[in-house]
């Protein structure tokens, strides 16, 4: 292709790939004299203003997803009218080029690799993003088998757009969920149903699907009792194929809840089927009269001597000594008791009764300390109090980003507390983000991992601490 720069600052090196929807090349940034990923959308595409609204808003919901295992996107910018993402260059093939027909690939580069993208699914769900487009081509593989996971902000635009679109059936329908193709509601579950097929056919090296026409696989999604069989050769484990099962079936009701638990259930997998068990400190030997016996077991068939007298064993001497040892105790423990016996009665009589010691009562934690600490983190949400919000609650790195991309992205947050739970140990409830509007006044639709974020306070001490989410 001929030599050229976009924006005045990106130099296109070489084209990396070209699809339906776009072409992504590798360029140089001379600016910060970076390398980077350009993905050009096709001219056709953006001439449709209803798709260009779409990618907009999805790329900028996609900008502050900071993963390891997700292609980060630094901008979206324009040229002539074309847009483009400007993105991080990860020097790595798709998955496509390295599965082998009819064998696939080896179990553990498959697990792993399922296991890398089950995270990084695991991370864009909790930020209200589907990727919507889960397939071997939009998986990248690095040299030391690193993996990242790209495609998101437009194959999530197209996902709106008629199925009719040129060249989407192709790329889409071979890994689409039932739910999606019939239109309906989706969340995170239907990320993990096109893994499941993707996990099926490294695997085995086959796809239920591969050969069959367009209308024949639409078809079978719309109606359950047309789904083939799964064919999961006998030497695959059983835990395994217990995962694989149970991502690909028809109902999201009835798959894995979420990608947290499947990564959860392949780590598991990975440690032999086995919890990893945790090492308690053993407590500090104390000294008993086992131990005390065992000091003097040195001296045992020990011989003393005495000038003139032939030796004698200690066990001899020593019973000789215990003789005369023990008369003289029992004489003198006779007398001691009797005078400390006139004495304690005589303290008895004078002094007032003791009270006998009264059981501690446990203290009833107030579970309304707890329960406002909640509503006051709620609304340090919706108001971006972050400082309020430090005061109240701790969370994860990725928790502190995620929340520091919701005030920075829209102008108006609503949210509220779902159910709280009430134990003898903890209060627990979920936030939920019911409406998100960006500055301009448009609203951002609100996905389920939204409305249900975790809020847990335990009890420490004598109080409540702070919320942990």
């Amino acid at each position: 292709m001929s030599e050229r720069i976009f924006a005045g600052k990106y130099e296109v090196q070489q084209e990396i790939a070209q699809g339906a929807m776009g072409i992504v090349y590798k360029a140089l940034d001379q600016k910060l004299n970076r390398v980077v990923a350009l993905k050009v959308v096709h001219p056709h595409l953006t001439n449709d203003p209803s798709f260009l609204q779409r990618f907009l808003r999805e790329a900028r919901a996609m900008a502050r997803l900071q993963h390891d295992n997700i292609v980060t996107i630094y901008s979206v910018e324009q040229d002539q009218g074309t847009q483009f993402m400007v993105m991080e260059y990860f020097p790595g093939t798709n998955l496509h080029g390295r599965m082998q027909p009819n064998t696939g690939l080896p179990l553990t580069q498959a697990l792993a690799i399922t296991h890398q993208i089950g995270k990084a699914l695991s991370y864009a769900h909790a930020h209200g993003i589907i990727h919507r487009d889960i397939k071997p081509a939009n998986v990248l593989v690095g040299p030391d088998n690193h993996v990242k996971l790209t495609d998101f902000g437009i194959a999530a635009a197209l996902d709106e757009a008629p199925l009719t679109t040129a060249g989407q059936l192709i790329g889409t329908l071979l890994y689409m969920s039932p739910e999606q193709a019939k239109d309906a509601g989706l969340d995170g579950r239907s990320d993990l149903y096109s893994l499941g097929l993707m996990l099926y056919e490294m695997v085995t090296g086959s796809h239920p699907r591969r050969g069959l026409s367009n209308a024949a696989v639409l078809g079978m999604l719309a109606n359950e009792a047309a789904m083939p069989a799964l064919s999961i050769p006998p030497d695959v484990p059983a835990g395994v194929q217990a995962i694989i099962k149970e991502l690909l079936r028809y109902r999201p009701v009835d798959r894995i809840n979420d990608a947290r638990q499947l990564t959860d259930r392949l780590e598991t997998l990975q440690a032999g089927g086995r919890s990893i068990p945790r090492s308690a400190p053993q407590p500090n030997a104390l000294a008993d009269d086992r131990t005390i016996c065992e000091l003097e077991e040195p001296l045992r068939g020990a011989v003393l001597s005495s000038p003139g007298k032939p030796n004698q064993p200690v066990a001899e001497k020593r019973s000789r000594t215990l003789g005369a040892g023990v008369i003289a105790a029992i004489v003198f423990g006779t007398i001691a008791a009797i005078a400390l016996g006139i004495v304690g009665l005589n303290s008895f009589l004078s002094s007032p009764q003791p009270v006998p010691p009264q059981p501690v009562m446990e203290r009833k934690f107030d579970p309304k300390e707890a329960q406002e600490r909640l509503e006051r983190l709620r609304q340090s949400v919706t108001e971006k109090n972050f400082e309020e919000i430090d005061k109240i609650s701790v969370m994860s790195e990725d928790r502190r980003s995620w929340l520091e991309g919701l005030f920075r992205n829209y102008s108006t947050i609503e949210a509220s507390l779902g159910e709280i739970v009430t134990t003898s140990t903890d209060i627990t409830t979920v936030l939920r983000i019911d409406k998100l509007l960006f500055p301009n006044g448009e609203a951002f639709p609100v996905g389920p991992a939204l409305q249900k974020i975790r809020l847990t306070v335990t009890r420490e001490g004598d109080g409540w601490g702070k919320i942990r989410w």
